[in-house]
C-alpha cells in the first residue's frame, strides 16, 4: 500500500497542471479547519457542492497539510455496492484474513 507521502501533489487535483500552485481560498481555508476539527473529535464529514467548485483539490490539499501520515487514498468503482466498499477498506487498512 502506498502512502500519501508516495503520491505525488500534482495527482492531488484531477488535471495534475505542471507548475500550477494551490490558492489558499476563503473555502480551502474553512474547510481545513472543519477537517482538523472532525479529526480531532475522531468523526466523520461530508464535504458536498456541485462540480468544479474544488472539493477533492481542497480535501487531498488539507489532508496533506494536517495528516500526510495517517492518510491512505482508496479508490472505489462506479456505484461501488456495500460489499466492494467493505472489501477496497479491509484493503487499503491492511486488516488480514478474509472481510466478512
Amino acid at each position: 500500500m502506498s502512502t500519501w507521502a508516495d503520491i505525488d501533489e500534482l495527482d492531488d487535483h484531477y488535471l495534475g497542471l505542471p507548475g500550477a500552485n494551490v490558492v489558499a481560498t476563503e473555502a480551502l481555508l474553512m474547510l481545513q479547519d472543519n477537517l482538523a476539527d472532525v479529526m480531532a473529535a475522531k468523526a466523520m464529514m461530508c464535504v458536498h457542492g456541485d462540480a468544479g467548485l474544488g472539493k477533492t483539490l481542497s480535501v487531498n490539499t488539507s489532508l496533506r497539510a494536517l495528516a500526510p501520515a495517517d492518510v491512505c487514498r482508496v479508490q472505489f468503482r462506479a456505484r461501488p455496492t456495500p460489499r466492494d466498499i467493505r472489501h477496497v477498506l479491509f484493503e487499503a487498512l491492511g486488516i488480514g484474513g478474509t472481510p466478512p
